[in-house]
């Protein structure tokens, strides 16, 4: 199992993060920080960001495609200034609400970034650890993450919703 900042969480936020994807067009995805004090330092946060694929988001646009361009957007938009951008948890969240995984069970990915200077790199193939479902689904209570559609349907402004359908958008449709 994965390790993440689940004990005493003291930082909860929700957010729709939306970012120029690296293959062209702005796509979004649901952002959940979930923030604990490091016992061995209480003035350091420790910090967990979930990623919630969308879907209807464009073909290919996927966050695990840019998820190294999700988190540096995700780290000016969202993540507060005092968090070490090196120690943060970054984990991209797939379910029935999702256009790459529509029928399977939720699950997790972890993915290892490395912060150099400025921003987040592309990560390395063996940095991207899949979770099993029983991992992922104990981590996604121990985070306190309540479903995606009910935090979607909670947000009191234009965003974009998941298709009913549940197909990826492309070029041409039709």
């Amino acid at each position: 199992m994965t390790t993440a900042h689940t004990h005493g969480l003291t930082l909860a936020s929700d957010a729709i993060l939306s970012w120029p994807h690296r293959y062209g067009s702005t796509t979004s995805c649901l952002a959940r920080l979930r923030g604990t004090r490091d016992p061995a330092a209480t003035d350091r946060l420790l910090l967990t960001v979930v990623l919630s694929e969308l879907r209807g988001q464009p073909r290919g646009h996927y966050v695990l495609s840019d998820v190294a361009g999700a988190a540096n957007s995700a780290r000016a938009q969202l993540v507060p200034g005092s968090v070490d951008p090196g120690a943060i948890t970054w984990l991209v969240h797939h379910g029935e609400f999702s256009s790459a995984d529509p029928t399977g069970p939720e699950s997790l990915t972890r993915v290892d970034l490395h912060w150099t200077l400025d921003r987040y790199s592309v990560p390395a193939w063996d940095e991207v650890t899949r979770l099993d479902y029983d991992d992922s689904r104990q981590l996604l209570d121990g985070l306190r993450l309540r479903p995606v559609d009910e935090v979607l349907a909670a947000m009191p402004w234009d965003i974009p919703r998941p298709r009913q359908d549940g197909g990826d958008t492309g070029a041409n449709q039709g």
